[in-house]
């Protein structure tokens, strides 16, 4: 992938390509995209659209979202070391979390009501 150098991207004017030139010839850009990404642009409005290949795509779709997931553990990390050093911290019920009728309802479900195998699958 391209190089991030003060939180913009850097990369050579040979990626460049006009919203006309992608249009006129789709073959040829997706051709040079899988080498590097392009960065159309727009006459009135600069660069608007990147083209990658699949497989970048992929990997930046698939990295996004391990970093969102780390970000939320590491928020409920830190949000469970507060709530611990807190010594004004107090438990609550689980009834008034759940609500009394849905508390009732989960009291009286059957706990092997799903087979190990469904619920591990």
């Amino acid at each position: 992938m391209d190089a991030v150098k003060d939180g913009k991207l850097t990369f050579s004017r040979d990626q460049i390509i006009t919203s006309s030139q992608a249009a006129k010839n789709f073959g040829e850009a997706r051709r040079r995209a899988k080498q590097a990404p392009l960065y159309v642009s727009d006459r009135n409005s600069g660069i608007d659209t990147v083209i990658v290949d699949y497989d970048t795509f992929e990997s930046l779709a698939v990295e996004l979202e391990e970093l969102r997931q780390q970000r939320f553990y590491d928020a409920a990390a830190t949000r469970l070391s507060q709530g611990e050093a807190d010594p004004e911290r107090r438990s609550i019920a689980l009834e008034d979390v759940m609500g009394e009728a849905r508390y009732a309802e989960w009291l009286a479900s059957d706990p092997d009501a799903v087979s190990d195998e469904d619920l591990f699958e």
